[in-house]
């Protein structure tokens, strides 16, 4: 008995969901066919609705869960942080490399245009045990930042090179937890 409690324990050890640090939390994707933005929060109240399909505030779609990422640090985690550009044309952009817009401060404004909205949630900057990449893509035609688990939605991961509906492969962003709902 005490063998087999032990393997559990070794076992969710090696898992890195299990922790005190911080929760798991869903992060919710959602499509603006006006202007072409996709957006992605913790938060479901800030568009009103996570049901896929039902469109809610703003105009915007919801797309279901693409992921689970942590509400607070864990060890090994990074921050992934939200900018939007106001447009039009309207974007949203996330990544866990603050220089990429220069601020981290919310509600200041960086390079590119893009203003800080904070922090959406934790993640891993390199693959752990039961982490899964966070594919992050660009369409310059509509000026739409795109992050998918699912590298066939776009079918390229290939840096530089454009798949499906223009989007172009611009990098794993981090790590995240797979979603099995």
């Amino acid at each position: 008995m005490k063998t087999a409690i032990a393997l559990v324990f070794v076992a969710l050890a090696a898992v890195p969901c299990v922790s005190a640090q911080g929760s798991l939390v869903s992060l919710y994707r959602y499509w603006r066919s006006t202007g072409g933005d996709h957006f992605y929060t913790t938060n479901v109240n800030e568009i009103g609705t996570s049901t896929p399909g039902v469109v809610g505030k703003h105009g915007y779609k919801s797309e279901g869960v693409q992921c689970l990422i942590y509400s607070k640090p864990v060890a090994g985690s990074v921050a992934l942080y939200r900018y939007f550009l106001g447009g039009p044309p309207l974007d949203h952009f996330y990544t866990t490399n603050s220089a990429e817009i220069g601020t981290t401060n919310p509600g200041t404004t960086g390079k590119y245009g893009y203003r800080s909205e904070g922090i959406v949630g934790y993640c891993f900057p390199n693959q752990k045990p039961g982490t899964i990449p966070l594919y992050r893509y660009y369409n310059g035609h509509n000026v739409d930042h795109f992050y998918t688990t699912n590298a066939a939605e776009i079918g390229t991961t290939t840096p530089g090179s454009v798949g499906k509906y223009g989007y172009t492969f611009e990098k794993i962003q981090c790590y995240v937890l797979p979603y099995y709902g």
